[in-house]
């Protein structure tokens, strides 16, 4: 786990894990709440570093110092569900030695009480070519494809993460941060697929639909040019949400010529 300020959420958060994780590893950026104290007490590993625009890099430092075989990842504002069960079906997926990692469930509380459901990496092999890569939207997806290429991932059945970070609705100062840090990434890596995807969609939901739309074609044009389009875990999202976005911005003739395009992609 990593975190800063996160002491209303370690309070739900931490108690499952520690009745599952032969070791918690928390690692901090900077807090100044009662996240350090809450840590210590708990008996979990603490590790303080600084911010530094960079939510991979606290992650790896966790990684790197991980006593176990398998490591679980899991975010402050997510809490374990069941953890008798979650406990017994997370060590019987670690006994598969030919997987290099496991995909989790995430049950997404939405403000208004519903639940939206989405799929992440989150259970893999402490190997040291697995790493976060990344400055925001970190994965470990890069790592797992590129050494792992013809390995498809299977979903640990039966475990699930409830996340509470939607609960209280939209985080705008959470967002604009999160674009920041995407604007300084594709200064460094213009042609960063995923780094235009994900900027897109941000500056799109917060309503600068021509700047967004701007880096959800780049995307998608980069995506056009790729050969193993498959390849890439986020590409059918990717597509899907280029394709609302011109449609909510009444361009349907574009939308219409991107249909045509991904008709032709094999």
């Amino acid at each position: 786990m990593m975190g800063r300020d996160e002491a209303h959420h370690l309070r739900q958060s931490l108690p499952p894990i520690l009745d599952v994780a032969d070791e918690v590893i928390f690692v901090d950026t900077g807090s100044r709440d009662e996240t350090l104290e809450l840590v210590r007490q708990a008996g979990a590993r603490l590790i303080e570093t600084p911010w530094c625009d960079d939510f991979s890099t606290p992650k790896n430092l966790g990684i790197s110092l991980a006593s176990y075989s398998w490591i679980l990842n899991i975010d402050c504002d997510e809490i374990l569900q069941d953890t008798p069960r979650a406990g017994l079906l997370l060590r019987a997926s670690c006994r598969e030695a030919s997987a290099p990692g496991f995909i989790i469930t995430i049950d997404n509380l939405m403000a208004d009480g519903s639940i939206t459901s989405s799929q992440a990496i989150r259970l893999f092999n402490n190997h040291p070519d697995i790493r976060f890569s990344n400055p925001v939207h970190e994965s470990v997806a890069n790592s797992l494809y590129v050494h792992w290429p013809n390995h498809r991932l299977a979903v640990v059945e039966g475990v699930r993460l409830l996340h509470l970070g939607y609960q209280e609705g939209e985080n705008r100062e959470k967002l604009w941060r999160n674009i920041g840090i995407l604007r300084t990434w594709l200064g460094r890596e213009p042609d960063n697929l995923f780094g235009s995807y994900k900027l897109g969609t941000n500056l799109f939901h917060l309503g600068a639909v021509s700047e967004g739309l701007y880096f959800l074609r780049r995307a998608f044009d980069l995506l056009d040019k790729e050969t193993d389009r498959n390849s890439w875990p986020f590409a059918e999202k990717l597509v899907e949400e280029y394709f609302r976005a011109l449609l909510q911005s009444g361009q349907r003739d574009q939308a219409e010529e991107v249909r045509k395009k991904i008709a032709g992609w094999t």
